[in-house]
């Protein structure tokens, strides 16, 4: 078949690979994020030089192989570590692996690995396997300790995994800073710019707030809260009151659209606790579930008609109930200082159930040391990441500074399927393909391969988008195929 047939041909074809994605999807590996707690430790088991211990970055894929509760098993696919990131003394570590977990009267798990740990000087093969079967996470959560089987006595590599199913963190911070690895002007971050921690800016603050007709116009409003919905939509809040020429006053605690509309007012958020004030309380957080149901965090207590004080730590319902008060929500947690509301700056909700959070003031734990106020953790005690690990792609100018973490959004393969998306539109120029496509996600990723039996592989980064302008090897006038993932 000729080249421009194949392209004649494209949106038909796309067609037919959308609705076959929609089964892909239940096969399809989840992409894992190391989290904070992954090591590579390097032992000599007959000399007194010290034990190295180096921090653990990066991905693995998990693909399903044989799924019969109790047991299941997968393959680890693309494993790509890096070990003492930005030390100078980085090792990259790349292979596969099985995975096993068996759950019924007991919960026991094993993991083998076949790696290479490559440094500036040496290149090994080295083969793990865990000495201790005991789970200690729930599934979908994977932290395991494996042991080096064909080390030396000179040297043996331990490593210490912990990770989750995220493809991308998106948060704002509370500061600006500097990238030294961007250009000028694009080098500056502000504390209303959307960003992912895979080192890209999202969405710069003036694109959210560009249709909200705040006059005059400003550099940055800020970015409080963030949640990306059905189609695209951003939903956010902003730390500081503003005027808006079409829409009146805009409080910081209005929950607000990308699209240009204010989706609630604060009072409307509280209305249903009938507080003593009609104060704005502030928009610290919120989740807006499947059934319309808003979850949000405010920045100063209110006492409730009931007498009930709503702590800016708590999670609330605007359907009128706690969902979880601060200190349920920190009960995993060791905090020096007891019986303090430490706030509640952002949070998600994973599929699990599981929370993720950041506090408005940073704390020192008993079990895990020092929280700092940008750090990312979860409501079952750990921490999934510090700050610094978060802005750490942007390679901030000072790096031992805790910007802080105001906004957050997490991209996961874990959600449940949604009807497929459909590329309604195709517009070739010179060298690029103008596609726009039409879907029920929240976010998206066009993908591409030269034939339909072939690799797909990202032509896009995760967008809220759905439209993109693509050059994937259109410049050699090379013939292929595009689909829409999306999340």
């Amino acid at each position: 078949m000729k080249r421009a047939s194949l392209w004649a041909l494209f949106l038909a074809v796309c067609a037919c690979l959308v609705c076959c994605q929609a089964f892909a999807q239940i096969t399809k590996p989840t992409l894992y994020s190391l989290l904070d707690g992954s090591f590579l430790v390097d032992e000599c088991l007959i000399c007194e030089r010290p034990t190295i211990m180096q921090p653990l970055r990066g991905t693995f894929e998990l693909l399903p192989v044989q799924i019969t509760p109790p047991y299941s098993k997968y393959s680890l696919r693309n494993i790509d570590f890096i070990a003492g990131a930005g030390t100078g003394w980085e090792r990259r570590i790349t292979g596969s692996g099985t995975y096993t977990r068996f759950e019924e009267f007991a919960m026991i798990q094993d993991m083998n690995l076949a790696v290479e740990i490559k440094d500036s000087f040496s290149n090994k093969l080295a083969f793990f396997t865990n000495e201790s079967r005991t789970v200690s996470q729930p599934f979908p959560l994977i932290q395991i300790s494996l042991k080096q089987t064909n080390g030396t006595l000179m040297q043996t590599f331990s490593l210490q995994l912990f990770a989750a199913p995220v493809r991308e963190i998106w948060f704002s911070t509370t500061r600006a800073f500097t990238s030294t690895n961007r250009f000028a002007p694009t080098n500056y971050i502000s504390a209303g710019d959307l960003l992912s921690n895979r080192g890209r800016v999202v969405r710069r603050t003036m694109d959210l707030v560009g249709r909200l007709g705040v006059m005059p116009a400003v550099p940055d409003l800020g970015l409080d809260a963030v949640q990306v919905t059905r189609r695209g939509e951003i939903l956010f809040s902003i730390p500081v009151d503003a005027f808006s020429e079409s829409l009146g006053k805009i409080q910081h605690g209005d929950l607000l659209s990308s699209k240009g509309a204010i989706v609630k007012r604060n009072q409307q958020l509280l209305a249903a606790f009938r507080p003593t004030t009609t104060a704005d309380a502030g928009l610290d957080a919120f989740r807006v579930l499947s059934d319309g149901e808003v979850l949000f965090s405010i920045q100063s207590n209110l006492v409730a008609a009931s007498g009930t004080t709503l702590s800016r730590g708590d999670i609330l319902s605007d359907q009128g109930r706690i969902f979880l008060t601060h200190q349920q929500l920190m009960a995993r947690f060791q905090p020096s200082v007891t019986n303090y509301d430490f706030g509640l700056d952002a949070f998600h909700i994973l599929p699990s159930g599981e929370i993720w959070f950041s506090v408005e003031q940073g704390f020192t734990d008993n079990r895990i040391g020092p929280v700092r106020a940008g750090d990312l953790l979860s409501n079952l005690g750990y921490r999934v990441l510090k700050n610094e690990d978060l802005v750490a792609a942007f390679a901030p100018a000072d790096p031992t500074v805790d910007y802080g973490l105001d906004a957050l959004y997490v991209v996961t393969d874990t959600l449940p399927p949604r009807p497929a998306p459909r590329i309604a539109r195709q517009t070739r120029a010179a060298g690029s393909m103008h596609l726009e496509w039409d879907g029920e996600g929240e976010v998206f990723q066009l993908e591409f391969a030269t034939a339909l039996s072939g690799a797909w592989t990202p032509c896009s980064p995760i967008l809220p988008d759905m439209l993109y302008d693509a050059a994937c090897d259109l410049n050699a006038g090379a013939s292929g195929y595009f689909r829409v993932r999306q999340w």
